[in-house]
């Protein structure tokens, strides 16, 4: 199976600070239904409200669990008891088998632009696609 086939089905958000949005689609929750990701196309379903086509940097998708939790550990006394408690709560959901607890890790995720930071990334992120460019004299 190739990673194009593999992202079928993952719950994505679509950026909430997209500045580029023909869809109207910010802040939304939707499915991956196909993905080629050499073309940087990316169709995310919405169920009855129809489809959209994203570039990876324009989606996120959950961190792993124990990475989300581990950054909050780390970070612990500089955050807010609630944040703390939303983002292990998000990392608990985020490794889940359930849809429906994965969906509520985003929704908890989009609330709080914090929570969002320690547990999502885009989609670009986490599959390395993201290039660095060096310009040596």
């Amino acid at each position: 199976m190739n990673r194009n086939d593999e992202l079928s089905g993952t719950l994505v958000l679509v950026h909430p600070d997209l500045t580029y949005d023909p869809e109207n689609r910010k802040n939304q929750i939707g499915i991956i239904s196909s993905a080629e990701i050499e073309n940087d196309n990316v169709m995310v379903s919405f169920g009855k409200d129809g489809q959209g086509l994203f570039s990876t940097d324009a989606l996120y998708v959950l961190k792993k669990g124990h990475e989300i939790s581990a950054n909050a550990v780390r970070d612990a006394l500089e955050m807010d008891t609630k944040d703390f408690r939303d983002i292990l709560q998000v990392g608990l959901w985020s490794d889940s088998q359930l849809t429906k607890e994965k969906r509520q890790a985003i929704e908890l995720a989009k609330a709080n632009p914090k929570v969002l930071e320690y547990s999502m990334a885009t989609l670009e992120d986490e599959l390395g696609l993201k290039q660095e460019y060096s310009v040596s004299r």
